[in-house]
């Protein structure tokens, strides 16, 4: 699944390529993704101008004007792309909106678990998908003295704390799994047992990693490509997630591969305690 960095980077695409263009058509496949798109959608998307776009958490949100949000989130195996890749006829289309100028931004998702939806709204607050969705890691209150209190509050695992989107919105399986190895914390510690000290090293840690995949344009495994239809290049960085049985880059022990509920947790059980 795209994760924050994959999110980011359309959306740094999609400001250069649709910020002030006019939807002129929109067309839907009539599928039902995780939900199905109200009739209401091309109505609420036709007409209006897009003012701005930005990120929250895994979610796109295309502001438009006269006043009204577009959110999408691209689910398993979402794709959005722009231009000439863009053609409308590809399998899996479920949406195509042209623009005044001719551009076409098109909507595919084989799996269809992502969702695209619009609200007469622009305040995160008051769009549902948006309302319960926790701090995003990037931003300047994501620090160690707001987040050791909560860990001191949590019996649960710091791995699927820090994948709780009312906690922290954006982060995922394999930048969990990176961040920690950075941080040198094992994703089975329980989240009281960390010291005020580790909590800051895995917040500089979650940081530095999302960082560097927005850099390099993504995580690209399978599906995820930008809004020009280049994968990205962030795997050729990753230093445990997906590599079990190879070294460890520090340490040089092999990364070990452990099922934590019903995903695949990769660490270094030599540099993570």
């Amino acid at each position: 699944m795209p994760e924050m960095p994959e999110i980011e980077t359309l959306a740094r695409r999609l400001r250069a390529a649709v910020i002030g263009k006019r939807i002129t058509e929109v067309h839907l496949s009539g599928m039902t993704l995780r939900k199905p798109v109200a009739e209401s959608f091309a109505g609420r998307l036709l007409g209006r101008t897009i003012r701005k776009i930005r990120r929250r958490g895994k979610y796109l949100v295309l502001e438009l004007e006269p006043a009204a949000s577009w959110v999408i989130h691209l689910g398993m195996s979402g794709r959005i792309l722009v231009g000439p890749q863009a053609t409308g006829r590809a399998k899996h289309t479920h949406a195509v909106i042209r623009f005044s100028d001719s551009t076409r931004l098109e909507y595919r998702d084989p799996r269809r678990f992502g969702l695209l939806a619009a609200y007469d709204l622009l305040k995160p607050s008051q769009i549902p998908e948006l309302r319960p969705l926790g701090r995003d890691p990037l931003s300047s209150g994501f620090d160690g003295s707001w987040l050791q209190p909560l860990l001191q509050k949590s019996r649960q695992e710091i791995k699927s704390f820090l994948l709780d989107q009312h906690r922290i919105s954006g982060l995922g399986n394999i930048y969990v799994c990176e961040s920690l190895f950075h941080a040198r914390i094992h994703p089975a510690r329980r989240c009281f047992t960390l010291t005020p000290s580790e909590t800051v090293r895995l917040v500089k840690a979650i940081r530095k990693v999302l960082r560097l995949a927005i850099r390099n344009r993504g995580t690209t495994f399978s599906d995820f490509m930008d809004s020009d239809g280049r994968p990205g290049e962030n795997q050729h960085h990753l230093r445990v997630f997906q590599r079990e049985g190879q070294k460890c880059f520090r340490c040089g022990a092999p990364i070990q591969r452990v099922r934590q509920g019903n995903r695949s947790t990769f660490c270094c059980a030599s540099c993570q305690k």
